[in-house]
């Protein structure tokens, strides 16, 4: 059938954006799914899945259900599940509910704490599908 409900296919990333290297931005950016950031970002991020690439750099506050770090991040991050790779830079606070792995090489100058688990609080991502979905309701 080619109409089944499946849970893999909800479980699916609504959406990758990619700013490519030698891009910029400033403003808010709120993503519902996957942001990859080769370039340049001045401004604060919510999304489903942030990846800042080698080559990117981001200068504000993230908050994610996942964070891969691999490029420099300068702003306070909040999510889940954070990765900082072996070239990784933060000048911020991490702060993260289940996991943190850091590669041998990262360099991090900041807090790092690990969060309760609160079932009640919703990451931002989800503030904003329900915005969303009122907003086309209207």
């Amino acid at each position: 059938m080619f109409f089944s409900s499946n849970k893999k296919i909800d479980n699916r990333i609504d959406g990758f954006s990619h700013l490519g290297e030698g891009a910029s931005f400033e403003g808010e950016i709120h993503c519902k799914g996957e942001i990859e950031i080769a370039g340049k970002v001045k401004g604060n991020i919510s999304a489903k899945i942030l990846r800042i690439l080698e080559t990117g750099k981001v200068t504000g506050h993230v908050n994610a259900e996942r964070v891969e770090i691999l490029g420099c991040m300068l702003g306070n991050t909040s999510s889940l599940n954070i990765h900082v790779g072996e070239k990784g830079v933060v000048r911020g606070d991490l702060r993260f509910e289940e996991n943190l792995s850091v590669n041998e090489g990262a360099d991090i100058l900041g807090h790092v704490q690990k969060a309760k688990k609160d079932k009640n609080k919703k990451f931002d991502s989800d503030k904003i599908r329900y915005l969303e979905h009122n907003q086309r309701a209207s």
